[in-house]
């Protein structure tokens, strides 16, 4: 990843320093909370309370963002806040104080004077600004509970000189540190733990060239840390971790351009998990390159755009079909991570991902999706609100692996799966039904419609049996010569004489409930289904008494599918079978009932 990296960052157009060593807070930062200073007389500094603005993503260098500490001050004075009283002790009350210490070789006396005297004014004013702020954002109902924001904001101070207002940015005071001494900017990738970790003519790991200076705690994702002894080479002296991943200060800078950009333009979501896209060329080709990237930002954008999640999945699905037809020159590294200011982590990472496997899982989807069928039992279904299809989705497979309070945290799961379709590794289905049945049986013994998820299950399990990484029993059946011999061809997964009768039982199960309906409006032999748990012992007991129940009602107009599953229970093996196995196979019956009509049911 590294690497890729380091190819995007090298094509990337250079900018001014501090335009790339600037932050953009991000997107998710909506209004800008501002500490109003009067600075006109400096022997006379006043604090004159708070102001609001929405923020502006074109005001980047006036806010003059650059993340510090998780634990301290930012290394300007314009912080993140959420929480008030916490933003304003540990970010916002040390920071010019702070800000001095660090930068002092590079500011003049007057500057230092300066510095002193906001500190002074700050120390004085701390408890009168918080409680500004909080009243300021009370009074706007942009406060949630005490001191807590309803949004993700920023704080920040505005300077008023000769009635004009300046913001941090276009104060020299606070450019003037990083403006004369670039190096020292980044110096957080050779400083840390009140340590230094640089050493001069060293290999670099980054370019593979001997550099003047190499730097030890580059570390451009947040996964590469030496706060332990095991992480360092040598022992643990911090010191010398340039020797485990030495970096020279223009391939940091390289990296750092880099992962800017990514961050801004190589970010997407699928299926609730935000994931990078990296291009990784088999062969340097800086034009191949800018290609794919201007086709990864048009992506980007237009997903941007996109409000509604069935328009995001379009987008996610065009991503893939797009760059699948890309030729094998490049390939494509898939991260999906979650990110907070502590750490990055890495949550699954599909390496090196060839367009011809994207392809073939595309091709794949077309297959299942367009096959014509003689029982279209994947035909939309209409809802008083919505229409559902069942084109394939990697949704689909989410749905059954999710994460939330209702389910239950299924995340590693779900990123299993998808690890396995991309890397061609084999998924068991039992693993699949035990997931599937524990979900569908809720929603059944809830009362609640199953046919869209058990739709859905079907063809999650017809898509991995195309891309052949289903591992399941696999039987070899003789043609018994009945009426549902053309559906079972259709349908080769249901390939043996058990399969087949628990199907057909679920099958005769729903034309019992459907005729007890008519009948009294209820269906109490639903009662006798187990809630969908289906074992030897309930497959055997069910066709009689279903057989009994249509005598009683009279309506037993299903004597051939009667015979056929008496047929194939008695050449069954159970002992073969799970009981969400079974299970499942009855409840896709159950759900595709409708296909399999009699002449006097008909009539009736």
């Amino acid at each position: 990843m590294i690497e890729a990296l380091y190819e995007i960052g090298k094509i990337l157009p250079k900018v001014d320093f501090l335009e790339e060593f600037i932050e953009n807070v991000g997107s998710k930062y909506k209004q800008v909370f501002k500490i109003i200073i009067d600075i006109t007389n400096l022997d006379d500094i006043r604090y004159c309370g708070i102001g609001y603005e929405e923020l502006d993503s074109s005001k980047k260098m006036k806010y003059f963002y650059k993340t510090g500490s998780s634990r301290g001050v930012d290394k300007t004075p314009t912080s993140k806040i959420t929480d008030i009283h916490k933003t304003l002790n540990i970010k916002v009350k040390p920071v010019f104080s702070k800000f001095l210490e660090k930068n002092k070789r590079d500011l003049s006396d007057e500057d230092k004077d300066f510095l002193n005297k906001m500190q002074k004014m700050i120390d004085d004013n701390i408890e009168d600004i918080k409680n500004e702020l909080i009243e300021f954002a009370r009074n706007r109902d942009l406060l949630k509970s005490n001191n807590q924001l309803k949004e993700p904001s920023i704080v920040t101070f505005i300077f008023k000189k000769d009635d004009k207002d300046y913001y941090v940015g276009d104060m020299e005071v606070f450019r003037k540190p990083f403006q004369n001494n670039e190096n020292s900017a980044y110096s957080s990738f050779y400083k840390k733990y009140n340590i230094e970790s640089k050493s001069n003519d060293k290999y670099c790991y980054v370019c593979r060239r001997i550099a003047d200076e190499v730097w030890g705690f580059v570390n451009t994702y947040n996964f590469y840390t030496v706060d332990k002894e095991s992480y360092v080479a040598g022992g643990f002296n911090q010191g010398l971790a340039w020797r485990n991943y030495p970096v020279c200060p223009d391939c940091a800078k390289i990296l750092e351009r880099a992962k800017t950009y990514a961050d801004k333009n190589l970010v997407f979501k699928f299926c609730g998990f935000n994931y990078y896209i990296i291009p990784q060329l088999v062969l340097s080709d800086d034009k191949l390159s800018k290609k794919i990237l201007t086709k990864l930002e048009k992506y980007k954008s237009f997903s941007l755009e996109e409000g509604k999640a069935s328009l995001i999945e379009r987008v996610e699905e065009a991503i893939i079909r797009d760059l699948a037809k890309e030729n094998n020159n490049v390939n494509f590294n898939f991260i999906f991570f979650e990110k907070s200011k502590k750490a990055f982590k890495i949550l699954l990472f599909l390496q090196e991902i060839a367009p011809s496997r994207l392809k073939f899982l595309i091709e794949a989807k077309d297959k299942v999706d367009k096959k014509e069928r003689k029982y279209e039992i994947f035909k939309e279904l209409k809802t008083e609100k919505d229409t559902i299809t069942f084109d394939f989705s990697f949704n689909f497979i989410r749905n059954f692996f999710s994460n939330n309070k209702t389910d239950g945290k299924f995340d590693k799961y779900f990123l299993s799966i998808l690890n396995n379709i991309f890397i061609n590794k084999k998924i068991y289905i039992q693993f699949l039904l035990e997931r599937f049945m524990d979900k569908i049986s809720i929603e059944f013994l809830n009362d609640n419609w199953i046919d869209p998820l058990v739709l859905q299950s079907y063809k999650i399990l017809l898509y991995l049996e195309q891309i052949k990484i289903l591992e399941r029993r696999r039987g070899n059946m003789k043609n018994y010569g009945n009426d549902f011999e053309d559906f079972f061809q259709e349908h080769p997964l249901l390939d043996d004489e058990t399969k087949r009768a628990l199907f057909l039982e679920g099958v005769l199960a729903k034309k019992l409930l459907n005729i007890q309906y008519q009948e009294r409006k209820a269906k109490p032999f639903k009662s006798r289904l187990n809630g969908l748990k289906i074992d030897e012992k309930v497959a055997k007991r069910l066709l009689p008494e279903m057989v009994n129940k249509l005598e009683e009602y009279e309506k037993n107009y299903y004597v051939e599918l009667e015979k056929a599953i008496g047929e194939y229970l008695l050449k069954s093996d159970f002992s073969n079978y799970s009981v969400d196995e079974l299970s499942y196979y009855f409840t896709l019956g159950l759900i595709l009932a409708d296909y399999f009509k009699v002449e006097n049911e008909n009539k009736n």
